[in-house]
């Protein structure tokens, strides 16, 4: 049960991090122009308190990670960390509208129905 909920924070402080990091990139894009903009740009993310609460996540999401394995076969957990990549479009697509055609939802399902496989196996 513990090692499940290490997943399962792994997972979502990967999304939160992605989620929140292009959310802040949104609001500062209009920076990012010639030379000094994208310095500009690049400062202004990096002094973003949403930005830091991205970064921060991604490092608590590596320590759950670090300890989630000791309990964990790498083999049956390192495949759930590919939910990330159905969690962070369907995430952009509720929050920034960002297009989900048809072959990619089907690609996501493929990419589910193999992570409910792999757990299978085990």
């Amino acid at each position: 049960m513990y090692s499940g909920l290490l997943l399962f924070a792994v997972l979502a402080l990967t999304v939160y991090g992605q989620l929140m990091i292009k959310w802040r990139a949104l609001a500062h894009a209009g920076e990012a122009i010639g030379l000094q903009g994208k310095l500009h740009y690049l400062v202004s993310m990096f002094t973003d308190i949403g930005v830091l609460s991205g970064l921060a996540a991604a490092v608590l999401a590596g320590v759950c990670w670090m300890l989630a394995i000791t309990r964990l076969e790498l083999g049956y957990a390192y495949p759930f960390m590919a939910l990330s990549f159905v969690l962070v479009p369907v995430g952009s697509t509720l929050l920034f509208g960002e297009p989900l055609p048809k072959l990619q939802l089907l690609a996501l399902a493929l990419i589910i129905a193999g992570v409910a496989l792999s757990a299978l196996t085990r």
